[in-house]
């Protein structure tokens, strides 16, 4: 007979908590160990106008599947090169990708398709002109009354397309004979010239290629509380503009009887922008479809991508093609489109109608009114392009079972986060650290908004560069990687894999012109490169769980186009990979934070993301009624808002009481005079110093704000450390990294207060406790130990405090190394003489290839093996850990001893351990060392080398052309000069045996 044992509920409760904690745990491991496909990196997978073989696109994914990739994005461009034997859209064209896409659902692999030809936008040869983006445009015709009049209106031309436009002469004419007639205005003429707005062309959005990521760019638009009035203002006046649209004929006559005085009648009519699909290939070049009317994406789809889908038949759910996904924005603006005028006075309550002439730069009222009615034409132009373009993507990829992504950034009209948060995957996109566009606020600002949407993926095109080919390799990026990681980018795809349609015959084979990292399976180390992108899957795993932990939240100003900058002041480090400082931040846009932000026990919280404790406002005179009244509700709410107070409206609507209501909303917040702290319901509004050219108050004003509430930073640390958190129900999950090129010991500072660390090594994937650290009241110190650009996962789980105290005692969390032997010349070495190397050579001491006498080692790409027999030290038999240390290796190695292979290496520390491999007495070794492609294309430039042999591919393949190639080498687009300096390669050491232990 079983006697029941009683328990008592508080130890049923800590027994149910043990095994919850426990099961979250293993779930962690378990992603940790085998990501999910959503970490797994992919690459934007490029082809070159017709350049497409069926089987070589099988070689292609059957690579990436090798590899450790998961994902495509399948993008067609045209870059100036021999156009292929494919025709973009042909049935064989079809018949190729449809196949790619089957094959990718093979390996289980997915797909993300562009929205259009080219790498940006949504267009093509099937769009008509009155389909495609528009401008409202004027003529102006003068005429002094009484008269009759009967003329013919001018028909005003288009605006000159921008220069990314790429407007060819078919599609010039085309545009340049459509137009549509929206109205004819006639008002007395102010004077000889009337007065024009300053950058009117940004402000009416007539071009928007200034909203980009260049050093010299705007980042918005300023709306002023004064607008200063010149003596000699000549504007027109809106109360006595005349509507004569009924007046003109269909040819364009119009016949009015003109009163007494001297009128300007302008015509308006609708124009194309003229912007075309950049770059698409031929067939595909068109004009991009009308963004702000959904039903002309509709048919965009139906001549594009539903055939695509059509072709390929049902797929298996979460494989092939997964997803529609929308690049840059790189197609500058649009301000009109059918209906315009009809959906401004339904969102903004009054005619637009009077104030056309502003359209063109013409001031009306007074430089006051017109900058109001320009905030609203941009703000009315945002709502469009969000409901009619990106909410349209997104239903018609929901509709057929996609998902949406996109890239909001670039010169986009309805602001980056606005335009973000309508994904159902968000992406950033960061250029390589060498030389490229500095583009690292849209990775801020993508993580902003997957954080605040509650969104686990977060994408970036990564490593984007140009005419920087083949200069990189794993253990060169590792820093910028984790940089991304550190930031909050967990998904990477490798910008770029350029499709080999004449497969690896011929190496480094095709590229994607100037652009791209190359980052494709004719690399001379793609047989290596899979534990680098293991590395990232696992990194991008851990800071997928959970929720992000951030402190600071930024709003934007209000109005379009708006980017989010952050303060210089709220970062540090070095150019294109500035970390965020001690207490984390992200950015929200004004529309997206009135939708979702709600206040919790002083937090600012939104449904399923980050919780803040901090609102910080943008610094800026003007503030709609609306979103004052949001951001005084919150605070009476209970939530801590630092800014100080706008004057005025920046809006026309409602003007002016609009200005009154500010003011008075504005005082019932900050009072008559504002003070530095105030208590306004259950919040509080600060006040701060924001220096001029700044929109925020400086970092460390903020941070003193969250000190005073009883909130430390986040993470500190003695050395160059960053850092990135997330949390789950349980566990405190924070990824570290060395920022630096040198080893670093240092003490890191967690804001934790409970629970033992761990140490998560993601290259290897190793976990082990960290038995050294002190609690210090809510922060744990850890003292950790770096080289070159290591980076941790170190991890806090409730339940390790219940274990904490079994730790071995006078353990030091990284081990001693004693080097007790070194291995040193003579090495053996095979080269692969089909690069040009020797089939065998002695070195007498480690060199660097770039530095050695024979050219053939010289101007060397690709693997070469080193070999050497050596006997083990008497000293290894006894510690428990032996191991190799290599010293330094360009680019990448495997190890092997006594045959047992030993893995790959690509980043320091180059050591590896040998404590089971290595056998008392006789040793051999064996180091496989593959460097970069540069040296050898460097040696095919020589005389003797440059020019020797002509290529051509089979099937048509760049089409059919001959090419002049070096003796070893063909690639299309010429990178380095035969002056170009040589890259580092092969084993520099010292190669040692290093024996190690914990022990204090």
């Amino acid at each position: 007979m079983r006697i029941p044992i009683p328990i008592s509920r508080s130890l049923l409760l800590a027994v149910t908590f043990i095994g919850t904690v426990q099961a979250q745990a293993d779930e962690l491991k378990d992603a940790f160990h085998t990501p999910p496909p959503s970490a797994l990196p992919g690459v934007y997978w490029y082809f070159m106008d017709g350049n497409l073989d069926k089987q070589e696109m099988v070689n292609d994914l059957e690579s990436m599947a090798a590899a450790g990739l998961n994902s495509v994005i399948f993008l067609e461009v045209d870059l100036d090169v021999p156009r292929g034997p494919v025709t973009f859209m042909s049935e064989t064209w079809q018949d190729h990708v449809s196949h790619a896409f089957k094959t990718a659902e093979r390996l289980g692999m997915e797909v993300l398709v562009g929205t259009g030809p080219g790498w940006a936008g949504s267009g093509g040869s099937w769009v008509p002109p009155q389909d495609s983006m528009k401008h409202l445009v004027g003529s102006s015709t003068r005429i002094k009354g009484p008269v009759s009049y009967a003329e013919v209106l001018p028909v005003p031309p288009p605006h000159p397309a921008n220069r990314f436009a790429k407007l060819d002469e078919k599609h010039a004419k085309i545009r340049d004979e459509w137009f549509q007639d929206v109205a004819v205005l006639a008002f007395p003429t102010p004077g000889d010239s009337i007065s024009r707005r300053e950058n009117w062309e940004t402000k009416a959005l007539k071009d928007s290629m200034t909203m980009t990521m260049t050093p010299e760019a705007r980042k918005g638009i300023p709306s002023l509380a004064e607008y200063p009035v010149p003596a000699d203002l000549q504007a027109i006046d809106p109360d006595r503009v005349v509507d004569l649209t009924a007046a003109m004929q269909p040819d364009g006559t119009l016949r009015w009887e003109v009163p007494e005085g001297d009128w300007t009648v302008m015509r308006f009519v609708s124009r194309s922008t003229g912007q075309m699909t950049r770059p698409a290939p031929q067939s595909g070049l068109g004009f991009e479809h009308d963004k702000m009317n959904g039903e002309t994406f509709r048919r965009h789809w139906s001549n594009f991508q539903a055939k695509l889908l059509e072709k390929v038949g049902p797929q298996e759910p979460g494989k092939g093609v997964t997803t529609l996904h929308l690049d840059s924005w790189e197609m500058s603006a649009q301000n009109w489109t059918e209906g315009f005028r009809e959906q401004f006075q339904r969102r903004r309550g009054y005619d637009p109608q009077p104030f056309y002439p502003a359209f063109i730069g013409l001031v009306v009222g007074n430089p006051e009114k017109t900058e109001r009615f320009l905030w609203d034409l941009r703000k009315t132009a945002q709502e469009l392009v969000i409901e009619e373009y990106a909410q349209t993507i997104r239903a018609v990829a929901h509709e057929n079972g996609l998902l949406y992504s996109n890239e909001p950034y670039g010169m986009n009209p309805a602001g980056n986060i606005n335009l973000g948060v309508e994904a159902d995957i968000v992406s950033g996109e960061f250029w390589n650290a060498r030389r490229g566009l500095d583009s690292q606020y849209s990775c801020i600002e993508a993580v902003s908004i997957a954080h605040v949407m509650g969104r686990k993926q977060v994408s970036a095109e990564s490593f984007t560069t140009f005419a920087q080919a083949f200069l990189d390799n794993p253990g060169t990026l590792k820093n910028q990687a984790d940089w991304a990681l550190a930031m909050g980018i967990n998904k990477f795809m490798f910008h770029t894999f350029q499709h080999q349609a004449g497969g690896d015959r011929e190496k480094p084979g095709m590229a994607m012109g100037p652009y791209g990292i190359h980052w494709h399976r004719n690399l001379t180390w793609w047989h290596m490169v899979r534990p680098f992108h293991d590395y990232l899957a696992r990194s991008s795993s851990m800071m997928q769980q959970g929720q992000h932990v951030a402190d600071i939240l930024y709003l934007t100003r209000e109005g379009a186009p708006m980017v989010f900058n952050a303060p210089a002041s709220g970062l540090s480090g070095e150019p294109r990979v500035r970390d965020k400082r001690g207490c984390n931040f992200d950015a929200i846009s004004p529309r997206v934070f009135a939708m979702r932000a709600t206040v919790e026990d002083g937090d600012i919280v939104f449904p399923g993301g980050t919780r803040y404790r901090l609102l910080v406002l943008p610094e800026n005179a003007t503030m709609t009624p609306e979103m004052l009244k949001n951001i005084t509700d919150l605070v009476k709410a209970g939530a801590t808002v630092i800014g100080n107070p706008p004057m005025k409206s920046p809006s026309l609507v409602g003007y002016p009481e609009c200005d009154a209501q500010v003011r008075q909303l504005a005082e019932e917040l900050w009072g008559k005079q504002p003070q530095a702290e105030r208590r306004v319901g259950k919040g509080r509004i600060l006040t701060a110093k924001v220096e001029p050219g700044e929109r925020y108050p400086h970092y460390d004003t903020t941070a003193a704000v969250l000190a005073g509430m009883g909130i430390p930073e986040d993470f500190s640390s003695d050395g160059p450390i960053r850092y990135g958190h997330r949390r789950t129900a349980s566990t405190e999950i924070y990824f570290v990294s060395n920022t630096s090129e040198n080893r670093v010991e240092t003490t890191c500072r967690f804001r934790v207060a409970e629970g033992a660390p761990e140490l998560w090594d993601p290259v290897g994937g190793e976990i082990r406790p960290l038995p050294e650290f002190i609690r210090e009241g809510d922060l744990t110190a850890v003292p950790i130990v770096f080289e070159p650009h290591q980076s941790f996962f170190v991890v806090f789980t409730a339940q390790e405090e219940l274990t904490k105290s079994s730790s071995p005692p006078k353990l030091r969390n990284f081990p001693n190394f004693k080097p007790v032997m070194e291995i040193d010349g003579p090495w053996q070495l095979a080269f692969d003489p089909k690069w040009g190397g020797p089939a065998k050579v002695e070195f007498d001491q480690l060199v660097d290839w770039s530095t050695h006498e024979n050219e053939g080692i010289r101007y060397y790409s690709g693997s070469a093996t080193y070999r050497k027999e050596f006997d083990a030290p008497e000293t290894a038999a006894r510690p428990s850990q032996i191991f190799l240390d290599l010293g330094t290796v360009h680019s990448i190695c495997r190890v092997k001893l006594n045959g047992e292979d030993l893995g790959i290496l690509w980043s320091p520390p180059w050591r590896v351990d040998v404590s089971d491999a290595m056998q008392a007495g006789r040793n051999v070794l064996e180091i496989e060392v593959v460097n970069n492609w540069v040296n050898r294309l460097i040696g095919d430039q020589q005389p003797a080398n440059a020019g020797v042999r002509n290529v051509t591919f089979e099937h048509g393949i760049l089409g059919g052309q001959e090419f002049k190639a070096g003796r070893y080498t063909f690639t299309h687009q010429k990178f380095h000069e035969a002056d170009a300096p040589l890259l580092p390669a092969g084993l520099s050491g010292p190669v040692r045996i290093l024996i190690s232990n914990h022990e204090n």
